[in-house]
């Protein structure tokens, strides 16, 4: 991997440049030198899935407009022993993960809200669902509220928009009190805001608790005017294939080391009582 990022610092001109590995990517190598961050695509698996991701990450940036990093240069296939990477400019701000109270959940929200306001690119990359099906699984404790999650329907949704596709605090830079930058756009595509609400909700309700991602939810909907449909929560858990979720390594990296595989899983199963929690109809 040295030789390679040598390589593509040169051919950039910042071969001079001291490199900081970021934290947090778990799907690529992702590092600072200079003023620039740079992702490269090391995961084979990944490529062969989706061999355009380096295309898809510039659209995304330049969907994303002032609210994303600028591309700066970018090898889009294979070239040898170099593999697809991307340049674009460095944001600042630090990844926040304590205390998440009441006004950072706001700014998260807001900051969420100006994405969703965005103009809607092309439709190049647009939304699918990652689950391709629904199992209880194994660990479940109330097994018949999962098997009415797994017979729900998939939730519909009128507020088609640009959307980040992988929102939540890992990848939320905490600039000030009014500024928090968003990085990691390479999912983004358009599809249905409540895909971005409900993936945050989730990995609040797993890293924090219930009653944060219930926060996060309020402030959404009073600066955004959207209605929200709970059951896209169940999207976002299938999503996360529940039979195999443990602890994310990007919590650990940024110093949220508290949590283990039992708190993940009572924390995901919470979320889907919390759909039908009030009466029949889930809502």
């Amino acid at each position: 991997m040295n030789d390679i990022i040598a390589t593509i610092l040169r051919r950039v001109g910042l071969e001079q440049e001291l490199i900081e590995p970021l934290k947090g990517a778990t799907s690529s190598h992702v590092f600072r030198a200079g003023e620039s961050v740079f992702r490269i695509h090391t995961n084979a698996a990944w490529l062969k899935q989706e061999p355009d991701l380096v295309a898809h990450e510039v659209f995304a940036l330049q969907a994303a407009g002032h609210l994303g990093p600028d591309v700066e240069n970018y090898q889009l296939t294979q070239e040898g022993d170099i593999p697809p990477w991307i340049q674009m400019t460095h944001l600042p701000g630090t990844v926040r993960l304590e205390p998440l109270d009441r006004s950072y959940l706001r700014q998260l929200a807001k900051t969420l809200v100006r994405i969703h306001q965005l103009p809607v690119p092309e439709r190049r990359y647009q939304y699918a669902p990652y689950a391709t099906q629904r199992m209880v699984p194994s660990w479940a404790k109330q097994t018949e509220v999962w098997q009415r999650a797994v017979a729900e329907p998939p939730a519909e949704s009128r507020q088609i928009r640009f959307i980040h596709r992988d929102f939540h605090p890992v990848n939320v830079l905490y600039e000030s009190a009014e500024k928090y930058n968003v990085v990691d756009w390479i999912n983004a595509c358009v599809g249905p805001v409540e895909v971005d609400v409900a993936h945050c909700r989730l990995n609040l309700a797993l890293l924090e608790s219930l009653e944060a991602a219930e926060q996060f939810l309020a402030e959404y909907i009073e600066w955004s005017g959207f209605s929200y449909d709970r059951k896209w929560d169940l999207t976002a858990v299938f999503d996360f294939e529940p039979e195999t979720i443990d602890v994310y390594p990007g919590w650990k990296a940024y110093g949220k080391a508290n949590i283990s595989r039992a708190n993940v899983r009572e924390r995901m199963e919470n979320i889907v009582l919390k759909v039908y929690e009030n009466d029949e109809s889930g809502y």
